[in-house]
């Protein structure tokens, strides 16, 4: 009990001394738009200390860290640098091609040794990877919108990866929930800006999980076909009426967060039908 308070608990605060650290030396400007990359620093050693993955990058499981933690550094470089975001989106699309070449071949490879199968499978994933990451790009200046949709997608995938028994890729997937939840709060109380660190570096390790997710377990392929949805439930919360008071502000995360959280019930009912018992 002690052991799973500590390891959901640990990227959490980390999360909250790290970026408040880098805020409170770098400067309103700079330190702002530096403070991201605490979320998946706190996650990568939270990670390494209490699941114990392995350094070496032999399977889906063990190559989340290299994905995320090397979209991490692009992403941290385009935050400082603050390029156009024309040559932003072309890193990102880079990035995203090598990420999703890794998983779909289970190694950096040139793409002549990749193959006409392993080259279809590479680009399909990065589009859709791309697709989404524009979409929480768009919806990032909107407070907390993109980090609370990002957290609830990891408790989707964490949820999924429980049912069909896979602890390790749960705990990944709830881990970086933790630090994605603190960034969030953070947003919400300081005005933090969600960078480039946190868009490119979360969100490769939540492609990298449900990639793992789905490729480890068939029975789990057809309910992460429904996970997308949860990027458009803004769209819907928006929709929604609230109090013109200061306490919407309140009471739309909670709105938002009750309408993503539909598509993620709907994939874990639908893959506790597809597993079956275990």
């Amino acid at each position: 009990m002690l052991k799973t308070t500590l390891t959901y608990l640990t990227p959490f605060a980390l999360t909250l001394v790290v970026a408040g650290a880098i805020r409170m030396f770098g400067g309103p400007e700079r330190g702002a738009r530096a403070a991201g990359v605490a979320v998946m620093t706190s996650f990568a050693l939270t990670w390494v200390i209490f699941v114990r993955p392995g350094w070496t990058p032999v399977s889906d499981f063990t190559r989340i860290g290299h994905i995320g933690l090397g979209a991490t550094v692009v992403g941290f470089a385009l935050d400082l640098l603050a390029p156009k975001r024309f040559w932003a989106a072309a890193a990102a699309a880079i990035v995203l091609l090598v990420c999703a070449s890794g998983s779909v071949t289970g190694k950096i490879a040139l793409p002549s040794e990749i193959g006409l199968a392993g080259w279809t499978g590479t680009v399909l994933l990065a589009l859709a990877a791309f697709l989404i990451l524009a979409r929480l790009d768009a919806l990032k200046v909107r407070g907390m919108t993109a980090a609370l949709l990002i957290t609830v997608a990891l408790i989707g995938v964490a949820a999924m990866a429980s049912v069909v028994g896979d602890p390790r890729l749960a705990s990944t997937g709830l881990i970086l929930a933790s630090a994605m939840f603190a960034y969030g709060l953070l947003q919400a109380v300081f005005g933090l800006p969600l960078g480039d660190s946190i868009l490119l570096g979360a969100g490769t390790t939540l492609f990298a999980l449900a990639w793992g997710l789905g490729h480890g377990h068939p029975e789990a392929r057809l309910a992460l076909l429904l996970l997308p949805l949860i990027f458009f439930a803004e769209g819907t919360a928006n929709r929604v009426p609230l109090p013109q008071a200061r306490i919407s502000a309140f009471l739309y995360p909670l709105v938002l967060a009750g309408l993503a959280a539909l598509p993620v019930a709907l994939a874990v009912l639908v893959v506790m039908v597809t597993a079956g018992p275990h």
